[in-house]
């Protein structure tokens, strides 16, 4: 019987380890520190230490964790005139799937959403994005957004002041009628 019990256990693992990304798991001290103010996610079970290299791509370990979801990273950036586009804060993260967010595969451009607010008086833009494979929240990851597309959430808790200038290819869907499909928009028609 024990011994039936060990062969069910390793073979849920090895089903686990099959079906899972690798994701990089870190958050910057400035995420940390203003994690509720910021209106980031909490997940049952999440323990971040703040650690700095998280800002870096090229300082991130292959050290992250089994994610049977998406892999997620959550980057924080000033928009007032002085410090426009500089990245404060980012987290890095694995995203349980649900059902707001599609389908992705290891091929997809990252699904993006992005919001502005302010936060200890300063104006900051919050993007989410989200994707498929091994450590692809992490080196490269900066420039794979750019080509991401835009992603429509539901509304939660935290309203959008207004639309952002991230770089993304944008989409958004042709109407109500055409359930799935999706044309080319400008941002701010995708994520107001």
């Amino acid at each position: 019987m024990f011994q039936r019990i060990i062969s069910l256990l390793l073979l849920l693992y090895a089903y686990k380890s099959v079906n899972a990304y690798m994701c990089h798991k870190c958050a910057s001290t400035d995420a940390v520190w203003n994690w509720v103010k910021y209106g980031l996610p909490v997940n049952q079970g999440d323990s971040i230490v703040s650690d700095d290299k998280c800002l870096v791509e090229s300082k991130l370990k292959k050290d992250g964790d089994a994610c049977a979801g998406y892999c997620m990273t959550i980057n924080i950036t000033r928009t007032d005139e002085e410090n426009k586009g500089k990245t404060i804060s980012i987290v890095r993260d694995c995203q349980p799937r649900t059902r707001n967010l599609p389908e992705l595969t290891e091929e997809d451009a990252p699904l993006c959403t992005s919001y502005e607010k302010v936060v200890n008086r300063r104006n900051v833009n919050i993007t989410t994005c989200y994707c498929r494979g091994h450590y692809c929240n992490g080196l490269g990851f900066a420039e794979a957004t750019r080509h991401s597309k835009a992603l429509e959430l539901p509304q939660n808790s935290i309203e959008p002041k207004e639309s952002s200038n991230f770089p993304c290819t944008c989409w958004k869907k042709k109407d109500d009628e055409n359930e799935g499909e999706y044309e080319m928009g400008r941002q701010e028609e995708v994520i107001n």
